[in-house]
């Protein structure tokens, strides 16, 4: 989940510039940037990412359906997972702070 989420984020985040690689108009391509990485996109996009993350893969690590279920696998690679989403989550709402206090660019082309 947390490598599905990564790549969904990535992607969105490389269509501009992919969009460049086959385009010379400059003006297109900075609406675009503009439309594609608002900063109210990109804040909506990692709040999804990060309840998609919580929902699937930080609560059935946290709360399993059944208590026994702990006793019969061992916990070392789910703590790691679990610990690995809790960074997931941490990151991405530091990420919205610096997004809606405006500290952090959103354009990474210089347009």
């Amino acid at each position: 989940m947390l490598l599905a989420t990564g790549a969904v984020l990535w992607t969105g985040w490389q269509l501009p510039a992919w969009y460049r690689l086959g385009s010379d108009d400059a003006a297109v391509l900075g609406g675009l940037v503009h439309l594609w990485q608002q900063p109210v996109l990109v804040a909506l996009l990692l709040a999804t990412a990060n309840a998609v993350v919580l929902y699937q893969a930080t609560l059935p690590l946290a709360l399993p359906a059944d208590p026994a279920s702990l006793l019969d696998r061992p916990r070392h690679l789910a703590d790691f997972v679990f610990w690995l989403c809790v960074v997931f989550h941490l990151s991405s709402l530091l990420l919205l702070l610096l997004i809606g206090a405006g500290w952090l660019p959103l354009n990474p082309l210089g347009l």
